[in-house]
Protein backbone atom coordinates (compact mmCIF):
# COMPACT_ATOMS: atom_id res chain seq x y z
CA UNK A 1 0.00 0.00 0.00
CA UNK A 2 1.22 3.49 -0.84
CA UNK A 3 0.28 6.60 1.12
CA UNK A 4 0.74 10.21 -0.03
CA UNK A 5 -0.23 13.35 1.90
CA UNK A 6 -0.71 16.97 0.94
CA UNK A 7 -1.17 19.67 3.57
CA UNK A 8 -2.06 23.34 3.70
CA UNK A 9 -3.50 25.70 6.31
CA UNK A 10 -7.05 24.46 5.78
CA UNK A 11 -6.95 20.70 5.22
CA UNK A 12 -4.86 17.57 4.74
CA UNK A 13 -5.39 15.36 1.70
CA UNK A 14 -4.62 11.64 2.02
CA UNK A 15 -4.10 9.44 -1.05
CA UNK A 16 -4.06 5.66 -0.58
CA UNK A 17 -3.26 3.27 -3.42
CA UNK A 18 -2.75 -0.48 -3.50
CA UNK A 19 -2.39 -3.05 -6.26
CA UNK A 20 -4.84 -5.96 -6.54
CA UNK A 21 -2.85 -8.73 -8.29
CA UNK A 22 -5.80 -11.04 -9.05
CA UNK A 23 -7.45 -8.53 -11.37
CA UNK A 24 -4.31 -6.55 -12.26
CA UNK A 25 -5.86 -3.30 -11.07
CA UNK A 26 -4.84 -0.49 -8.71
CA UNK A 27 -7.29 0.75 -6.11
CA UNK A 28 -6.87 4.44 -5.20
CA UNK A 29 -8.72 6.17 -2.38
CA UNK A 30 -8.68 9.91 -1.57
CA UNK A 31 -9.95 11.57 1.57
CA UNK A 32 -9.71 15.10 2.97
CA UNK A 33 -9.32 15.95 6.65
CA UNK A 34 -10.50 19.50 7.38
CA UNK A 35 -9.29 21.46 10.39
CA UNK A 36 -11.92 21.75 13.09
CA UNK A 37 -13.48 25.23 13.39
CA UNK A 38 -12.22 27.15 16.40
CA UNK A 39 -12.78 30.86 15.79
CA UNK A 40 -15.85 32.92 14.94
CA UNK A 41 -15.47 35.20 11.94
CA UNK A 42 -17.77 37.84 10.47
CA UNK A 43 -18.41 37.60 6.75
CA UNK A 44 -20.85 38.72 4.06
CA UNK A 45 -22.74 36.60 1.57
CA UNK A 46 -22.49 36.57 -2.21
CA UNK A 47 -26.24 35.94 -2.51
CA UNK A 48 -28.67 38.71 -3.37
CA UNK A 49 -32.19 39.10 -2.03
CA UNK A 50 -33.64 37.65 -5.27
CA UNK A 51 -31.47 34.53 -5.24
CA UNK A 52 -28.74 35.64 -7.64
CA UNK A 53 -25.01 35.77 -6.82
CA UNK A 54 -22.30 38.38 -7.18
CA UNK A 55 -18.76 37.14 -7.86
CA UNK A 56 -16.44 36.62 -4.89
CA UNK A 57 -12.84 35.44 -5.36
CA UNK A 58 -10.45 34.47 -2.55
CA UNK A 59 -6.81 34.50 -3.66
CA UNK A 60 -4.08 32.98 -1.54
CA UNK A 61 -0.36 32.82 -2.39
CA UNK A 62 -0.80 34.60 -5.71
CA UNK A 63 0.97 37.86 -6.49
CA UNK A 64 -0.92 41.07 -7.17
CA UNK A 65 0.15 41.44 -10.82
CA UNK A 66 -1.11 37.94 -11.65
CA UNK A 67 -4.43 38.65 -9.96
CA UNK A 68 -4.93 41.89 -11.89
CA UNK A 69 -4.14 40.07 -15.14
CA UNK A 70 -6.67 37.36 -14.33
CA UNK A 71 -9.41 39.82 -13.36
CA UNK A 72 -8.92 41.77 -16.60
CA UNK A 73 -9.14 38.48 -18.53
CA UNK A 74 -12.39 37.57 -16.73
CA UNK A 75 -13.84 41.00 -17.52
CA UNK A 76 -13.20 40.51 -21.23
CA UNK A 77 -14.28 36.85 -21.38
CA UNK A 78 -17.54 37.26 -19.44
CA UNK A 79 -18.18 40.99 -20.08
CA UNK A 80 -17.94 41.79 -16.38
CA UNK A 81 -18.08 45.25 -14.82
CA UNK A 82 -15.59 46.66 -12.29
CA UNK A 83 -13.70 44.45 -9.88
CA UNK A 84 -12.97 45.66 -6.33
CA UNK A 85 -9.80 44.26 -4.76
CA UNK A 86 -9.15 43.99 -1.03
CA UNK A 87 -5.77 43.23 0.55
CA UNK A 88 -5.50 40.87 3.49
CA UNK A 89 -2.73 41.15 6.06
CA UNK A 90 -0.79 38.19 4.71
CA UNK A 91 1.59 38.27 1.77
CA UNK A 92 -0.04 37.58 -1.61
CA UNK A 93 -3.52 37.26 -0.13
CA UNK A 94 -6.45 39.15 -1.67
CA UNK A 95 -10.24 39.23 -2.08
CA UNK A 96 -11.92 40.39 -5.28
CA UNK A 97 -15.59 41.30 -5.75
CA UNK A 98 -17.60 41.95 -8.91
CA UNK A 99 -21.12 43.32 -8.43
CA UNK A 100 -22.59 41.63 -11.52
CA UNK A 101 -25.26 39.07 -10.60
CA UNK A 102 -25.68 35.54 -11.96
CA UNK A 103 -27.67 32.41 -11.26
CA UNK A 104 -25.76 29.95 -9.09
CA UNK A 105 -24.77 27.70 -11.99
CA UNK A 106 -23.30 30.52 -14.07
CA UNK A 107 -21.50 32.00 -11.06
CA UNK A 108 -20.00 28.59 -10.28
CA UNK A 109 -18.80 28.11 -13.85
CA UNK A 110 -17.03 31.49 -13.73
CA UNK A 111 -15.52 30.62 -10.35
CA UNK A 112 -14.03 27.42 -11.76
CA UNK A 113 -12.11 29.38 -14.41
CA UNK A 114 -10.23 31.39 -11.76
CA UNK A 115 -7.09 30.84 -9.69
CA UNK A 116 -9.12 31.45 -6.54
CA UNK A 117 -8.57 29.10 -3.60
CA UNK A 118 -10.06 25.73 -4.60
CA UNK A 119 -11.69 25.10 -1.23
CA UNK A 120 -13.40 28.49 -1.56
CA UNK A 121 -14.54 27.89 -5.16
CA UNK A 122 -16.15 24.56 -4.31
CA UNK A 123 -17.48 25.59 -0.89
CA UNK A 124 -20.78 26.38 -2.60
CA UNK A 125 -21.37 22.62 -2.84
CA UNK A 126 -20.51 21.96 0.81
CA UNK A 127 -22.28 24.79 2.60
CA UNK A 128 -25.90 24.10 3.49
CA UNK A 129 -26.79 27.73 2.78
CA UNK A 130 -25.33 27.57 -0.76
CA UNK A 131 -23.41 30.83 -0.84
CA UNK A 132 -19.87 32.11 -1.04
CA UNK A 133 -18.74 34.10 1.99
CA UNK A 134 -15.90 36.61 2.35
CA UNK A 135 -14.57 37.90 5.63
CA UNK A 136 -15.03 41.63 6.22
CA UNK A 137 -14.00 41.95 9.88
CA UNK A 138 -11.02 41.07 12.05
CA UNK A 139 -10.15 37.40 12.62
CA UNK A 140 -8.36 36.80 15.91
CA UNK A 141 -5.19 38.90 15.76
CA UNK A 142 -5.53 39.43 12.02
CA UNK A 143 -6.80 42.71 10.65
CA UNK A 144 -9.89 43.21 8.52
CA UNK A 145 -9.38 43.17 4.72
CA UNK A 146 -8.67 46.66 3.37
CA UNK A 147 -9.84 48.08 0.07
CA UNK A 148 -6.87 48.31 -2.29
CA UNK A 149 -8.02 49.24 -5.78
CA UNK A 150 -10.71 49.13 -8.44
CA UNK A 151 -10.07 47.29 -11.72
CA UNK A 152 -12.25 49.34 -14.10
CA UNK A 153 -14.24 47.90 -16.97
CA UNK A 154 -16.21 49.29 -19.89
CA UNK A 155 -18.83 46.54 -19.64
CA UNK A 156 -22.26 47.19 -18.12
CA UNK A 157 -24.32 44.28 -19.50
CA UNK A 158 -25.28 42.38 -16.32
CA UNK A 159 -27.63 43.46 -13.55
CA UNK A 160 -25.59 44.55 -10.52
CA UNK A 161 -26.36 44.24 -6.82
CA UNK A 162 -27.31 47.48 -5.08
CA UNK A 163 -27.04 45.97 -1.60
CA UNK A 164 -23.49 44.76 -2.23
CA UNK A 165 -22.53 48.15 -3.67
CA UNK A 166 -23.81 49.86 -0.53
CA UNK A 167 -21.85 47.45 1.66
CA UNK A 168 -18.62 47.93 -0.31
CA UNK A 169 -18.94 51.66 0.32
CA UNK A 170 -19.10 50.87 4.05
CA UNK A 171 -15.89 48.86 3.60
CA UNK A 172 -14.04 51.84 2.16
CA UNK A 173 -14.75 51.73 -1.58
CA UNK A 174 -15.18 55.28 -2.87
CA UNK A 175 -18.52 56.15 -4.45
CA UNK A 176 -16.51 57.37 -7.45
CA UNK A 177 -15.56 53.75 -8.21
CA UNK A 178 -19.18 52.54 -8.23
CA UNK A 179 -20.95 53.63 -11.40
CA UNK A 180 -24.64 53.70 -10.50
CA UNK A 181 -25.71 54.01 -14.11
CA UNK A 182 -26.95 51.00 -16.06
CA UNK A 183 -28.72 47.90 -14.80
CA UNK A 184 -29.13 47.56 -11.03
CA UNK A 185 -31.47 45.50 -8.91
CA UNK A 186 -33.47 47.12 -6.12
CA UNK A 187 -31.95 45.04 -3.33
CA UNK A 188 -31.51 46.71 0.05
CA UNK A 189 -30.73 43.66 2.20
CA UNK A 190 -27.40 41.84 2.42
CA UNK A 191 -26.82 38.78 4.60
CA UNK A 192 -24.01 39.19 7.16
CA UNK A 193 -22.82 35.87 8.50
CA UNK A 194 -20.92 34.75 11.58
CA UNK A 195 -19.15 31.48 10.84
CA UNK A 196 -16.56 29.15 12.36
CA UNK A 197 -13.08 28.92 10.88
CA UNK A 198 -10.09 26.70 11.54
CA UNK A 199 -7.84 28.85 9.38
CA UNK A 200 -4.94 30.80 10.79
CA UNK A 201 -6.09 33.59 13.12
CA UNK A 202 -2.72 35.09 14.04
CA UNK A 203 -0.48 37.23 11.88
Amino acid sequence: MKLQTKRNDKYTSLFFSTKIPLINKTFRWHTILYNSPNTWVRGYSSRTIDGKYVLFHDYDKLDYASIVGELEYLQKKFKLSNYYVFKLDREDSFHAVCLDTFCIGDAYEIQKTTSSDLAFVHSIKNLQTREWVLRWYKKGEREAPKFLTCIPSKYRVHIRSSAHADFLERLGVSKAFIDRKGLWDNGKVLALIDYDTANRVVK
